[in-house]
């Protein structure tokens, strides 16, 4: 067996017994291995050297653990908005091209597929006549164009329906999600899922295989075919899918629909027409504002990977990131639960601490149930939460987490609790364990005062539900030293959570912003806006709950309190509503209650919204303001322009280091509509001057329509809102 390297970047290549040519890809100059124009020139030189020198096969795998191959390299993509519709036509034609000669080839191919295989390189394994996925938790394989507001445009549409069916591969192409090597075996996508250690010589019998009764052959009959299906079937696919994109989508995203209908029209023809209506939807979605704002969302995603979270980069040993290792967490309560199940997940052996035995009792079950949560199943899977039951250890006594390295207290939001709970963990661990508090109200600096040595504390602010919720903001306070910043930072990140660091400040960050939006839908309540009106726009906004929904939700009873905190610090244009206060004596909590500022049909986060009923009229009667009439447009207005005179504000007063991060805050905690590309992307949109004039309409509404002096800059400037990503 000898090896040569075809170029000394991106592919190794050597001739295997039985004259089986294994390509091996890492490319070099990236976290994980994407399709570069370096590796494609490379790959189109192994295709000319095999074509003049023909294998018995050719196996495609990863010379780097954990990735096979993701899609094209993100600056290639950033280069589509300046090429012209025929421009764009083109590149998905020569990249189709190159992967129809390997599935075109003389001899049969096979990918291993073991680590991630998204967009491109799946698109890549499709080519190949067959595949191998890994059964390890890394493989994973999904076209997520969609989620940059693109589809697939080297075949993915074209070959994935005669592969494994349209109905199976519509979910996948305007889904995006991704699929394990179990379940994409069940879906035939593809041919066997191995232990990794078997995966070569499970895909060199393939080929063998291959070679022998030339099975390859019909399959690619097959692919270059059209895919029976009747109209009554299409016709019920259409209908469900698009159905099922709009409730989920509200219209605002064009990509998952393009995406369904290019699949579906491209079933009716041969695959080199279906080809063709391919690279036209992919020419005409790669140029809509919703795939530019989507692409700087991910690429705000990609810097966010890799912010240390300091202000300057390398700024010394002392300021190097600690790996944790032995995690605790104080409180059993809903969040503690998230916090604790979300380590678990991510492989740790964590403590959790509550001095009510039976609640205790009563969480860890439910924890554990949490951390085992399998999306394909939709429910726990009983072997890993029998599994994960060794890495949780719980105890009444704060003893137990003596040798954590951190901690995280996560008990009820009373500051005289937090403070004493800290004073006693602070007792308790060693000098160098770092210690959090998980707050979304409490000043970092109130809470660090009976500590003795307050470098090593800050906020470590989850959101509810943990799972689901990709924000964690990393609160500094005063004394927070720069390594304990950097290490809860990479911490998080361990976690899969997306941490953006703030100073110490009333609200943080995304309360901050959000109050200003809550408290404007209750004034325009108050002004006799209907309350599903107020829900709709805010929906028709592109947000996933209109404001007096998220009320519900919430709480109003946590919602007084958070808005006591606001009111007491920025009460002259955050006033605290006296509705609020009234509801929450009249026993109207929200959905915990079943009665909020809407009636449901039982109780919890499960309970139906029914309507608005007369005792919330009556409740609201004494509080009434003066009529104003108002479009639909100044209603959207007096809703989104509070939030971003906030996010505004908190840049000049530096809370935040970068206006990026308000944008992926906002997105991630906040549900912010990512087609709109945040909070500032979307002033960006508007221009500081329009924004100065929407504002002056409301300006006899006080304070809280008063532009902040960097707006007036901006308009004067012409100076964006927003960074590049």
């Amino acid at each position: 067996m000898t090896a040569s390297s075809v170029t000394p970047a991106s592919l190794t290549v050597e001739r295997l017994a039985g004259d089986i040519v294994a390509a091996r890809i890492s490319v070099p100059g990236h976290r994980q291995n994407v399709m570069t124009e370096a590796f494609l020139g490379e790959l189109g030189q192994l295709l000319d050297s095999l074509e003049r020198q023909p294998p018995r096969g050719l196996l495609l795998a990863s010379g780097r653990p954990g990735s096979f191959l993701a899609g094209a390299d993100i600056d290639r993509l950033d280069r589509l908005w300046d090429c012209s519709d025929t421009a764009i036509r083109d590149l998905c034609d020569r990249g189709r091209q190159l992967l129809a000669r390997l599935s075109a080839a003389a001899w049969p191919s096979v990918a291993v597929i073991d680590g991630d295989c998204v967009g491109g390189g799946l698109e890549l394994a499709l080519a190949c006549d067959f595949r191998v996925a890994t059964s390890s938790p890394a493989t994973s394989l999904a076209t997520p164009e969609v989620k940059l507001g693109l589809l697939p445009g080297w075949g993915g549409t074209v070959r994935l329906p005669r592969l494994i069916g349209p109905g199976p591969a519509s979910e996948l192409v305007v889904t995006g999600e991704p699929v394990t090597g179990s379940r994409a075996l069940t879906l035939g996508l593809v041919d066997a899922c191995v232990d990794p250690a078997v995966a070569v010589p499970t895909a060199i019998q393939l080929l063998e295989w291959a070679n022998a009764d030339g099975r390859h052959y019909a399959r690619r009959q097959r692919q270059a075919a059209t895919v029976p299906l009747e109209d009554a079937e299409r016709e019920f696919l259409e209908a469900t899918t698009a159905a099922l994109i709009l409730s989920r989508t509200g219209g605002h995203y064009p990509a998952p629909l393009k995406a369904l209908e290019t699949l579906l029209r491209g079933c009716a023809v041969p695959a080199a027409e279906a080809a063709v209506i391919e690279s036209d939807s992919f020419a005409r979605l790669a140029q809509t504002p919703v795939a530019r704002q989507l692409l700087r969302v991910f690429r705000l995603r990609q810097r966010n990977r890799r912010d240390s979270g300091l202000t300057k980069a390398g700024a010394g040993l002392a300021a190097e990131p600690v790996a944790v290792a032995a995690p605790a967490v104080i409180g059993a309560g809903i969040m503690g639960a998230g916090i604790v199940a979300r380590h678990l997940r991510s492989g740790f052996t964590t403590t959790l601490v509550d001095i009510d035995a039976e609640a205790l009792a009563r969480t860890v079950p439910e924890i554990l149930d949490e951390a085992a949560w399998d999306r394909e199943r939709g429910a726990a899977d009983p072997a890993r939460s029998h599994a994960l039951a060794g890495r949780l250890l719980p105890a009444t006594s704060l003893a137990a987490a003596a040798a954590a390295d951190l901690v995280i207290e996560s008990v009820i939001e009373r500051t005289d609790l937090k403070r004493r709970v800290l004073a006693e963990i602070e007792a308790t661990v060693p000098a160098s364990t770092i210690i959090c508090t998980n707050t979304s109200t409490n000043p970092i600096a109130t809470l660090a005062e009976p500590l003795t040595d307050p470098s090593r504390f800050c906020g470590m602010h989850f959101f509810n539900p943990v799972r689901r919720m990709m924000l964690v903001e990393v609160v500094r306070g005063p004394a927070t030293s720069d390594a304990t910043v950097a290490t809860v930072v990479a911490h998080a990140k361990r976690l899969g959570k997306c941490p953006v660091v703030v100073q110490d400040s009333p609200g943080f960050l995304v309360n901050r912003v959000l109050s200003p939006y809550l408290h404007e839908a209750v004034e325009l309540l108050r002004e006799g806006i209907d309350p599903a009106r107020i829900d709709k726009l805010s929906r028709r906004f592109g947000m996933p709950l209109g404001p007096l929904e998220l009320y519900d939700m919430v709480g109003l009873d946590t919602a007084f309190y958070a808005g006591v905190v606001m009111a007491s610090a920025f009460g002259d244009r955050i006033d605290a509503s006296p509705l609020i206060p009234a509801l929450v004596k009249a026993g109207r909590l929200g959905r915990k209650t079943g009665r909020g500022f809407y009636r449901y049909r039982g109780v919890g986060p499960d309970a139906r919204l029914e309507t608005v009923d007369d005792a919330l009229v009556k409740t609201l009667e004494p509080y009434r303001l003066p009529e104003r009439s108002a479009t639909d447009a100044e209603l959207t207005d007096r809703l989104f322009l509070p939030m971003l005179l906030e996010g505004l504000r908190l840049l000049e007063e530096r809370v935040v280091r970068d206006g990026r991060d308000i944008d992926l805050a906002v997105i991630y905690a906040l549900g912010f509509p990512a087609f709109r590309g945040g909070l500032l992307a979307w002033g960006n949109s508007l221009g500081a001057a329009e924004i100065l004039r929407r504002v002056e309409r409301f300006a006899d509404l006080g304070p809280r329509m008063i532009p902040p002096g960097s707006l007036i800059d901006h308009a004067r400037s012409g100076r964006p809102l927003a960074q590049p990503a």
